[in-house]
């Protein structure tokens, strides 16, 4: 009777896995990794992105609406330049006051100022931020009056209606930059004779 030690493959021997078969499989799962993060990471982008559209877009909605209320019912406007408008508010007392609206390109915001200077810090309130100027150099916010007609005014006398426009834009190092422009109603000033 003889005794052998070497195992034959036939006789239900287990065999490890190669070499090749070990990269093999550290290949793939690195490939499966690498997928997965990479849409991890898109998926954070593309949320990043949205947070960034829903804040611009909330900004520039409540800064319209703040606009308009004031604009309907202004009894007198000045127009200072494209970016800068003064109106006369009606008070419950009989008496006015005057506020500004205005963009700055050293501020990139559309801003509202009590009184009739843009210059004036105390009291501002920022409306919309992040609206830089255009590529072209002009303002990136911009003012259009109009008058009872809807033809462009070009006085203060004439100007019956007013509607704004902007360019706002949000940047973040993670993502594309989300930028929405906003070309308001006409509002028409109520008060103005």
């Amino acid at each position: 009777m003889s005794i052998s030690t070497a195992l034959s493959p036939a006789g239900g021997a287990r065999r490890g896995f190669t070499l090749v078969e070990l990269m093999v499989a550290a290949l793939l799962g690195g490939l499966v990794l690498t997928g997965v993060l990479a849409t991890n990471l898109q998926l954070m982008r593309s949320g990043v992105r949205v947070t960034q559209y829903a804040e611009m877009s909330s900004q520039m909605r409540r800064g319209v609406e703040q606009f308009e209320g004031d604009v309907k019912s202004a009894v007198t406007i000045v127009w200072n330049n494209v970016s800068d408008i003064t109106l006369t508010l009606p008070a419950q007392n009989g008496s006015t006051s005057q506020v500004t609206y205005a963009w700055t390109s050293a501020t990139q915001s559309f801003f509202r100022v009590p009184g009739a200077s843009s210059a004036v810090t105390i009291g501002r309130i920022y409306l919309v931020r992040g609206i830089p100027s255009l590529p072209d150099g002009s303002a990136g916010l911009i003012f259009t009056r109009y008058d009872r007609d809807g033809a462009v005014a070009t006085t203060d006398l004439a100007t019956k209606k007013v509607q704004v426009s902007m360019n706002a834009v949000r940047t973040a190092r993670t993502a594309a930059t989300s930028t929405d422009t906003v070309v308001s109603a006409i509002f028409t000033l109520r008060n103005k004779p």
